[in-house]
């Protein structure tokens, strides 16, 4: 095809630097896809290692003494900690005077056990979740109960339980769909390659891998915004009022955010790497052909 096309024009024109123009990228296909695509399959996987690699690093992020693996484990435990504690204390919902009292005084050791757990894990106090804890022990009487409003806090509503578990559904949901986005993408690079023997304007292999590239470009931007936010709510105190949201943020807002900046960056980029590589395959082409015809 490229022959019938190409090959008579080039001849009658005896142009050396667009013979060996035509030849470039047929021969980098061969290359990369011979021997079952064994070389592209290992580029795969190398630019797989180094982006999961750059993802994790990312959460070793440092702001002020906190890391951003830190704080995402602050505000993850202590909201798991108490929606455990307000599970415990229901448990008493329904119950009035003296039966209510004594239930709700039942529940500070194992109030403290859940506590001592949540910290053991986070390898660190969970300062939010202590002053939690130590309000509800402080409870003495039915008008402790009643005045301090704790019984407002953890006999919880039906519907915030449904909620939360909506919105960690969906924040898990949109990890592993990347995850299974970057297999699915991985999977068309041979496609990709040979169609990029075809003289097209642009090369559908650079947007295979850029569009390989922004998936990584999603997750780092994830995690960067969502590590930041942590932050600002451990330093806040502010894990159990923010509990909801910040689920809210991890399921909806933050992929959204994340998605839009990294289909705008592989846009930029995608048009900044056509042009380049055009150009730097003709300044390529003609000097081995200038070359090639001296040596003629």
């Amino acid at each position: 095809y490229l022959a019938v096309t190409s090959g008579k024009e080039i001849i009658e024109k005896q142009s050396w630097s667009e013979l060996v123009a035509m030849f470039i990228w047929p021969l980098v296909i061969v290359v990369f896809l011979s021997n079952n695509g064994k070389v592209l399959a290992e580029s795969v996987k190398f630019i797989k290692a180094v982006g999961s690699t750059q993802v994790q690093e990312i959460m070793k992020i440092q702001v002020g003494e906190m890391t951003f693996r830190t704080a995402l484990s602050d505000v993850n435990l202590t909201s798991a900690g108490k929606e455990e504690i307000e599970k415990l204390y229901s448990e008493c919902q329904g119950k009035v005077g003296s039966a209510l009292v004594e239930c709700w005084n039942s529940k500070k050791q194992p109030a403290q056990q859940i506590l001592q757990a949540a910290e053991q894990q986070n390898g660190g106090p969970l300062k939010s979740l202590q002053r939690f804890v130590e309000n509800l022990g402080n409870v003495a009487n039915l008008q402790d109960i009643g005045n301090g409003d704790f019984a407002g806090q953890v006999f919880r509503s039906t519907v915030l339980p449904i909620i939360r578990l909506i919105l960690r559904s969906v924040q898990w949901a949109f990890v592993n769909i990347l995850e299974a986005a970057l297999l699915l993408t991985a999977l068309f690079g041979p496609i990709a390659m040979g169609l990029s023997l075809l003289p097209l304007q642009g090369k559908p292999i650079w947007a295979w891998l850029i569009g390989f590239m922004s998936l990584f470009g999603v997750q780092l931007g994830y995690n960067i915004v969502v590590g930041l936010v942590a932050v600002v709510i451990v330093k806040s105190d502010a894990e159990l009022v923010t509990d909801i949201a910040f689920l809210f943020f991890l399921a909806v807002f933050s992929p959204i955010l994340a998605v839009l900046i990294a289909k705008g960056g592989g846009t930029a980029l995608y048009s900044a790497i056509a042009n380049s590589t055009k150009q730097l395959t003709d300044i390529a082409s003609n000097a081995i052909g200038v070359i090639a015809g001296k040596l003629i």
